[in-house]
């Protein structure tokens, strides 16, 4: 019976001594895009929270509450400001998030007649040509997030006519 309560007496010190030295900071949010489909977008949105231990956990967002998230209409943990992130970037408009689509297909899966064409040069994903260009935003695969200042990079890129253009041609 000693050597019981002296093996859980041991056990219980290691373990506690063991849980001080797991401090893991706290995390960071961002604001976070994947070309994979949601269930709501031809798009999925979300924000991707990363702590030093590298762990990873995404919350999925509506495309509404993402936009008014990231312009401050909205409280989030990857704005705690409320500041229009987009216009501190010098994105125009929320247009940017209408042409998201376009990065994946090269035409619109629903179709209607005031959408345009896509800029995927196949018709359900981009050719091995455009991921290589999105690999500087972070992706490298369909369902990879571009997040933090990647994404924001990546806004700004499909704002310019000559990236549109080279990724359109490739």
């Amino acid at each position: 019976m000693k050597n019981l309560l002296f093996l859980l007496v041991l056990i219980g010190s290691i373990s506690a001594g063991y849980s001080q030295n797991t401090y893991v900071a706290p995390s960071k949010h961002y604001f976070a895009v994947s070309l994979q489909a949601s269930p709501e977008d031809l798009i999925t949105f979300a924000i991707i929270s990363l702590n030093e231990a590298g762990d990873r956990q995404v919350t999925y967002l509506s495309r509404r509450s993402f936009i008014r998230q990231m312009i401050g209409l909205e409280y989030s943990m990857a704005n705690p400001e409320e500041t229009n992130l987009l216009k501190d970037a010098g994105i125009d408009g929320p247009e940017v998030f209408d042409n998201l689509w376009k990065l994946r297909y090269s035409e619109n899966p629903y179709k209607s007649e005031s959408i345009s064409e896509g800029w995927s040069r196949n018709r359900y994903s981009p050719s091995p040509e455009q991921l290589t260009m999105l690999n500087a935003f972070g992706i490298s695969k369909l369902s990879d997030f571009s997040y933090g200042n990647n994404l924001i990079e990546l806004f700004k890129a499909m704002n310019s006519d000559q990236w549109v253009a080279e990724y359109f041609g490739k």
